[in-house]
């Protein structure tokens, strides 16, 4: 939000008031509309499930009952004790036998079709041989005893009856023009001899699959989305939806369905989301399955968040138009002052802005009629301050005079030397006079890196005079470094630092080690010391710029520090380390060019 201030700088107060009003309110507003919007869909999803699985179990149930009508109809058949009797007795051929198995025997399966019209066909295998067949509906179990799905369960004595599945019907006896065959379910059952108990027959009982599942093309939820069976490999056997039958759920993007247990889950199928609901088929070993996209369900919801959607547009702009007048009215006091400022600006200094109330825009037209006042003071106090910068100048110019008379004064300090044939005295003095020259730099900050070096020198022949050879001094200088430039007098410090606390506390001998090179894109001086040593706690508080006051150690520390920082910024680092009765060492680096 404030980006989209910052790259537009000719927007109004109002204008800005308006946008950040506005957008806050469309935010809260669409993210507790998305919120409502998942919960409400959540929740529909979630009733639709319960109300879509009732809806298949209901088909479920419809298919069962007639699964279960069938199987009572076989039941009636082969516990009939005529036809019992009739395919366990001894057939002589005779024609009272005959004439029974025509008249009174065949009948009862042509009347139980009559009965149950949803039965396709019924047929009797007879283990008896010598009967004779009948074409409507008693045939020789020879016919099929080796037939696939027949054999197995002809042999099986633990099975009494078997659903098969999906097949075209059995035609013994072809009619003239017909050629294509239904596609059927058999339920087949075991008859028994009401005497002995031996295998006399085997029912078959024909019925089509749009008869088994004519239940499924009367479904409340036809629009909502589709419902159809499946048997245990996964194909689909129900002809209601023609562009599904006989396909394989796999291709469908429909996962594998569990064997005895219902299902009711959404899942993704070609990137939509969907209700999938599957409940066992007992007898069959089918699922009757229902598949209800999701986006169904969610219309009714996706019209609320449309209707919200509006409202949320129709309130936004009669709130723009609200915050746009409020915000005309609060900033009109803000006009006056602005009108006043620019008056200001332009010179006019005796302005002041009425104060009407104690609010904001009240404090801001105090602190304008306060800094009014205070202008018209300041500007009384130029001529004055002007005259103050003259006399700065005159004495800048004085200042100038000092470094030259300093010179001269050793100039004459070393030809009295010579002129009294005193040698050390006159390279003193000239060594000074060097060291001064370089200090001062005729007042430039920035010196070469090879001056720096060279004042340190000069600095050391000063000291070793002075403290009569009480240290050496080694210097290990890459003199690749001698061309750039650097911040003046930060290399000095630190070997007068190193001689006076650490090489005159010891009373002996010492040596100090000054090292200067460079590292990648840095330079780096080191000064190495076997003085006394510092302990850490007294490291720390030096590197944190506190100065012992009583010894006035860590003043050249702090003052190496903070030019450091100022010329280098973050371009720089400063180390110390030590320990006591060892030495002490610093190290700083530093950027080749320095930051001005």
């Amino acid at each position: 939000m404030l980006s989209v201030f910052r790259y537009r700088p000719h927007l109004s107060v109002t204008a800005k008031f308006i946008i950040i009003y506005l957008s806050i309110l469309a935010a809260s507003l669409s993210v507790t509309g998305l919120i409502l919007y998942v919960q409400a869909s959540k929740s529909t999803i979630a009733q639709a499930q319960v109300v879509m699985e009732q809806n298949v179990q209901q088909k479920k149930d419809n298919i069962s009952e007639k699964i279960k009508m069938i199987e009572n109809v076989s039941q009636i058949i082969a516990y009939d004790t005529k036809i019992q009797t009739f395919l366990g007795s001894a057939f002589t051929n005779e024609s009272f036998q005959l004439e029974e198995y025509r008249d009174n025997t065949a009948p009862i399966l042509e009347n139980i079709m009559r009965q149950n019209t949803y039965i396709h066909s019924i047929r009797i295998y007879m283990e008896n041989n010598t009967i004779p067949e009948l074409y409507d509906g008693f045939y020789h179990l020879d016919r099929i005893r080796n037939e696939e799905g027949y054999a197995d369960f002809i042999l099986n004595r633990e099975g009494n009856s078997n659903w098969m599945g999906l097949h075209p019907e059995k035609t013994i006896v072809s009619l003239p023009g017909v050629v294509e065959k239904n596609e059927v379910f058999s339920f087949c059952r075991k008859m028994f001899s009401a005497k002995y108990l031996d295998l006399v027959g085997l029912l078959e009982i024909e019925v089509k699959q749009e008869v088994l599942f004519d239940s499924l093309n009367n479904s409340s939820a036809r629009n909502l989305g589709r419902i159809f069976v499946a048997d245990h490999t996964g194909t689909i056997v129900s002809q209601n939806i023609p562009d599904l039958y006989k396909k394989h759920l796999v291709d469908l993007g429909i996962p594998q369905l569990p064997g005895d247990l219902k299902f009711n889950e959404i899942v993704e199928m070609g990137g939509n989301s969907s209700i999938l609901i599957s409940i066992p088929l007992e007898g069959l070993d089918f699922h009757v399955v229902g598949l209800f996209p999701v986006s169904n369900f969610n219309g009714k919801v996706k019209d609320s968040l449309r209707t919200m959607m509006l409202v949320l547009l129709v309130a936004l702009l009669v709130l723009s138009v609200l915050v746009y007048f409020i915000t005309n009215a609060l900033l009109a006091r803000m006009k006056v002052l602005v009108k006043a400022m620019k008056q200001v600006r332009n010179g006019s200094l005796d302005i002041s802005v009425p104060v009407v109330s104690n609010d904001e825009f009240s404090q801001m037209a105090l602190s304008f009629n306060h800094m009014t006042r205070r202008i018209h003071e300041l500007v009384e106090t130029v001529y004055k301050t002007k005259i103050m910068e003259k006399e700065a100048e005159l004495r800048a110019l004085e200042s100038q005079i000092k470094p030259h008379f300093l010179y001269n004064t050793l100039a004459t300090i070393s030809w009295v030397a010579r002129k009294s044939n005193s040698p050390e005295i006159t390279h003193l003095s000239n060594t000074l006079a060097k060291f001064y020259r370089l200090v001062l730099n005729k007042g430039r900050s920035i010196i070469m890196v090879r001056d720096e070096i060279e004042m340190v020198r000069t600095y050391v022949q000063i000291q070793k005079f002075r403290f009569e050879d009480l240290f050496d001094i080694v210097f290990e200088v890459d003199e690749e470094i001698y061309k750039y430039h650097t911040a003046k007098n930060i290399l000095q410090p630190l070997v007068e630092n190193a001689l006076i606390h650490g090489i005159e506390p010891k009373r002996a001998h010492g040596t100090i080690i000054i090292k200067a090179g460079s590292r990648d894109d840095r330079l780096f001086y080191q000064v190495i010391d076997d003085g006394v040593g510092i302990q850490k706690d007294k490291i720390d508080a030096i590197l944190q710029g506190q100065v012992d006051n009583s010894s006035g150690s860590g003043y050249a520390i702090k003052n190496i520090m903070e030019r450091l920082d100022a010329y280098y910024g973050d371009q720089h680092s400063f180390e110390l380390f030590g320990r006591p009765g060892i030495g002490t060492v610093i190290t700083i680096t530093f950027a080749k060019g320095v930051q001005r």
